[in-house]
């Protein structure tokens, strides 16, 4: 699935959810960054209430090295959820393409 707003682009590539938690998968785009991420979201009185997770890989577009947002996500989506992460990160790596990965977690007082 893939919306287009403002001319950038936004691909969701994994989505599912249970009694207990959203999960979601996105690589999309902004002026100067490609970004993929990974989100867990807690539904509300399950998992620890009210936290919420991304992990993320953020590259400025002026360091892709060639690469484009259509090389990247077909990447993406030959590699297994479970490994997406560790392998676009080795991908980038090989390539010398330099990127920001982080892990953020913070509590939604709507989900308690």
């Amino acid at each position: 699935m893939q919306l287009e707003l403002f001319d950038y682009r936004r691909d969701c590539l994994f989505e599912s959810e249970n009694q207990c938690i959203h999960y979601y998968d996105v690589l999309k785009e902004t002026d100067d960054t490609i970004s993929y991420s990974e989100h867990i979201n807690p539904k509300k009185g399950y998992a620890v209430c009210g936290m919420e997770y991304e992990e993320y890989i953020d590259i400025k577009k002026d360091r892709l090295k060639g690469l484009t947002y259509d090389q990247i996500l077909n990447y993406l989506k030959n590699v297994k959820k479970e490994e997406r992460l560790e392998k676009y990160k080795a991908l980038l790596k090989f390539r010398d393409v330099s990127f920001e990965a982080d892990l953020f977690t913070w509590h939604n007082k709507d989900l308690y």
